[in-house]
């Protein structure tokens, strides 16, 4: 269903004017800037690695290749350190580009076995190498796939004699990624995955490569790295846009699923969407990274819902967890956001497309770090992005997006177009509200970036004609506190505010509790955007690693029948 427009969040101008927090200094575009520092290494357990890394004993280099040695190989690096899990294969992407980004500060056989993970499978002595010479490739106007005839590589063929030559696995896959390129590329306007023609291997032309080898055996789908050598710091090129190659597995027989088509599908888009957005900034933290790549495999693969299994890791499930978490599987989960976003802009813009994912092209236009580029990260490029637009009459601002990203989460099937297979939100407090018991007080942190629910029941004894007033004590209006209530009625429907906050982040709001209510949500929202030392690696959020300024954030939440 389309929701209702969203006005509940137009201020008066002057009213306006006294909640403005300071904008987020932009940062200057490429050319402008030194060469900016690699994100910090993509976390992982508490396990031998993560304590050599914090002990010193090994460097974020090192650490960073062993994490990728852990994927392919976890019994050697285990002979070394000890105890250290498998990362998720799924992580190989984000994990290779980490190491991809530190080759550099890698020396003598460390960084000869980063070349190798790094490298193509038409390398000798890669985990995923061709152990025979591929065939001649099989190529389109923008994708070549490549492949062998004989080995555990060989991709299967049902037809043992294809009237093309070709085995059927490496049409299919050639089909999908077509698809795949018109869809991105022509039917969304993204950028193109740059030409590999300056890089040393250029898979026979500039031509994306995707190259299908047994990896299905090792857990993994898919990934995408890249050896241009314009990520080298010794190149003297100052920009953060890379080409890229992509793996796919030859057959995806492991992975159980009824049609292979399947996952071959959504993992082609995804990790495809990962080759654009390496034409437009590699280094970007990797929440945004992973969120907007699983987001795009829903909008091109709409029937395969691969997607929903993230949502148990999402807002919806965590959402006291900041959205701009940069940890695995949380952002996958953070997709959710993406989805919001390109459905609420549609519907509060005044345009004529419900949902637009234009929202979602306009953030990666602000990530782009390529010469003459923006460059902002990933919050930073979200925010930009919504300030751009006009929503619902006013300049659009992300603690109010934020803030009803929230309210879309308390129900979903009642906003989100596939939102009745999400599941609601989770509630951090319920109460049952009675003749007897009629008040309700609490009193929570909440981090930047983070929505906390409370439920509210009618219980017996409230008089049929009952109201509920709500009282909110926030942060000052500078953290970008915010807050929303949604009446659930017993038939389902839902009606939904905002409680207007004042500078000192209070505010109350009286709705309705009568007989035909069945449950009061209000939501408290830390709608900030601030941080500080970006670039340091010191946290697992946006900004590089920066640290927000408005964590821990003090919420009190009344509420009484009146």
């Amino acid at each position: 269903m389309r929701p209702p427009a969203r006005i509940l969040r137009v201020l008066p101008v002057v009213l306006l004017a006294a909640l403005a927090v300071p904008s987020v200094p932009i940062l200057a575009a490429g050319a402008a800037a030194p060469r900016k520092a690699p994100p910090a290494v993509a976390p992982a357990w508490h396990d031998a690695l993560t304590r050599a890394l914090g002990a010193g004993r090994i460097d974020e280099a090192q650490y960073a290749l062993e994490r990728v040695a852990s994927v392919f190989d976890p019994a050697s690096v285990r002979a070394r350190f000890g105890d250290v899990r498998r990362p998720d294969p799924r992580d190989a992407t984000i994990l290779l580009r980490d190491l991809m980004l530190r080759v550099q500060d890698l020396s003598g056989a460390d960084r000869a076995r980063a070349r190798i993970y790094l490298a193509r499978p038409t390398k000798p002595s890669d985990d995923d190498a061709y152990s025979v010479n591929e065939e001649t490739p099989v190529c389109s106007t923008d994708v070549c796939i490549h492949y062998v005839a004989t080995t555990g590589d060989a991709p299967p063929n049902e037809d043992t004699s294809p009237a093309n030559g070709i085995p059927d696995a490496v049409d299919a896959t050639g089909a999908v990624m077509d698809d795949v390129w018109t869809f991105v590329v022509d039917t969304l306007g993204y950028r193109a995955p740059k030409s590999d023609t300056n890089s040393q291997d250029d898979g026979g032309n500039g031509k994306l490569d995707v190259y299908l080898a047994n990896i299905g055996g090792k857990g993994l789908y898919g990934y995408c790295t890249s050896d241009d050598p314009n990520q080298k710091p010794s190149s003297g090129y100052n920009f953060y846009d890379l080409s890229a190659y992509c793996v796919l597995d030859d057959d995806y027989a492991e992975f159980g699923y009824p049609d292979p088509m399947d996952p071959l599908t959504v993992t082609a888009v995804h990790e495809f969407f990962h080759a654009v957005q390496f034409a437009y900034d590699a280094y970007e933290d990797p929440w945004i990274m992973e969120a907007s790549s699983t987001w795009i495999e829903d909008e091109l693969y709409d029937a395969v819902d691969d997607n929903l299994q993230y949502l148990a890791q999402s807002p919806l499930a965590q959402p006291l967890v900041p959205v701009d978490k940069n940890t695995s599987p949380r952002w996958y989960g953070a997709w959710i956001f993406i989805r919001f976003l390109s459905e609420y802009v549609g519907a509060n813009d005044g345009g004529a497309t419900d949902p637009d994912p234009s929202i979602v092209r306009s953030i990666w236009t602000k990530l782009d770090g390529s010469p003459g580029g923006p460059d902002l990260y990933s919050t930073q490029a979200v925010a930009s992005a919504i300030a751009a637009r006009t929503l619902n009459g006013s300049k659009g601002k992300i603690r109010w997006v934020f803030a009803d990203f929230g309210l879309w989460n308390s129900v979903p099937k009642k906003f989100y177009s596939e939102g009745a297979s999400y599941g609601p939100a989770d509630i951090a407090e319920s109460k049952a509200l009675t003749g007897s018991n009629h008040t309700f007080a609490s009193t929570d942190p909440i981090d930047h970036l983070s929505n906390r629910f409370v439920s509210l029941k009618r219980g017996s004894g409230i008089a049929g004609d009952a109201k509920l007033k709500i009282r909110i004590d926030g942060p000052d209006t500078v953290s970008s506190p915010e807050a929303s209530a949604v009446v659930v009625k017993k038939t389902g429907a839902v009606s939904a505010k905002a409680i207007v906050l004042d500078s000192a982040g209070r505010g109350s709001l009286k709705v309705a509790f009568d007989s035909t209510v069945a449950r009061v949500i209000v939501i408290a929202t830390n709608g900030s955007v601030r941080y500080t030392n970006c670039w340091t690696g010191a946290t697992l959020y946006a900004c590089y690693g920066g640290n927000p300024v408005d964590e821990n954030r003090s919420f009190t939440v009344r509420a009484a029948v009146v």
